[in-house]
């Protein structure tokens, strides 16, 4: 499979994505194919086919046309690998990060490396159609590299919920599972609609204040701008530090005098014994009302922190510690 073209239609200024823009060319592809059949005599035919072109515009702003689905895929991030999976092209997955844990039978496909050193001669040596990067690949300087070595890269990296369905959209127009991909993002509408919906009667009043601790020592939260600011809203809670952008670290007694009604603390292979050890048991927060009224939970860390369709799971659990009166 080729990209036969690719056209740069936004100039963002998010440094992140200025660094991933290739050379821009634009190229019309038509095939002409000759063919020969044999009877009696030796008959000589031209039959000209239309070329089905895709074309997709990624989290970069640039649009990329290719003859048909491509074939081979590699991933370079978790939340893209679900993605892959989420829409069918699984047999396309050619190449993943050690970090690429769903589902478990993604263990099966050959691994690049690391989420952040990944192993860009391996990466060549797959030669896959399309490598599919995030953000993180972007800033390491990762798919400049490869692009510069002839491989195409498509950079998946939304902000926001209607990013994600954006991007496995993309992914199944890539891939050839449109239709598939189609079905996939109603059903997760579906699923924030009904959440919405049950939500919708609830006054600012009732919505409880949420510490969301993504690490403890030092102590770690998310801001503005981040997928679990917008999870914590879209459930019906407040985030206490709305105030602040990114992910962020903060002072300690800052996150107790705003006194979260509700805390979560992430997974983190394993360690998430000690944060709610230290958290739950031997508290700082032991004044705080997420103490007092044992509202302190662990969320499982893929599940909240990747941007792939498994954020709308994120969404129901979140709605369902908010407020567990509308969520059975």
């Amino acid at each position: 499979m080729t990209v036969i073209g690719l056209v740069s239609i936004i100039a963002l200024s998010v440094p992140f994505i200025s660094s991933c823009k290739p050379e821009v060319q634009t190229v019309t592809a038509t095939t002409t194919k000759t063919t020969v059949s044999t009877s009696v005599s030796t008959v000589t035919s031209t039959v000209t086919e239309t070329v089905q072109l895709i074309s997709v515009t990624d989290d970069a702003g640039i649009t990329y046309t290719f003859e048909g689905a491509v074939d081979t895929i590699v991933s370079m991030a978790p939340s893209i690998t679900e993605i892959v999976y989420f829409v069918g092209a699984d047999d396309k997955l050619i190449g993943r990060t050690d970090y690429c844990s769903y589902p478990e039978e993604v263990s099966e496909v050959e691994s690049i490396g690391g989420y952040y050193d990944p192993n860009k001669e391996k990466i060549l040596l797959l030669n896959p159609d399309v490598v599919l990067a995030d953000s993180i690949q972007c800033t390491t300087g990762d798919v400049e590299w490869l692009q510069s070595q002839g491989l195409t890269v498509i950079v998946i990296a939304p902000s926001d919920i209607e990013g994600v369905m954006r991007d496995i959209t993309l992914v199944g127009e890539l891939s050839g599972h449109h239709s598939f991909a189609a079905d996939a993002v109603a059903g997760l509408q579906d699923r924030i609609n009904a959440v919405c919906s049950a939500l919708g009667g609830i006054d600012e009043t009732e919505k409880p204040s949420v510490l969301h601790i993504t690490w403890f020592d030092p102590l770690w939260t998310t801001g503005e701008h981040t997928f679990m600011d917008i999870i914590i809203d879209m459930a019906g809670g407040v985030n206490v530090f709305a105030d602040v952008e990114g992910d962020v670290q903060v002072d300690l007694e800052q996150a107790v005098i705003r006194n979260p009604d509700i805390i979560t603390v992430v997974t983190d292979h394993g360690s998430e014994s000690s944060f709610y050890g230290v958290i739950a048991e031997d508290s700082p927060f032991k004044e705080t009302n997420a103490y007092l009224n044992g509202h302190i939970y662990i969320v499982d860390s893929d599940i909240v922190c990747r941007a792939g369709p498994r954020i709308v799971d994120a969404l129901e659990i979140y709605a369902g510690l908010l407020h567990p009166d509308l969520f059975s």
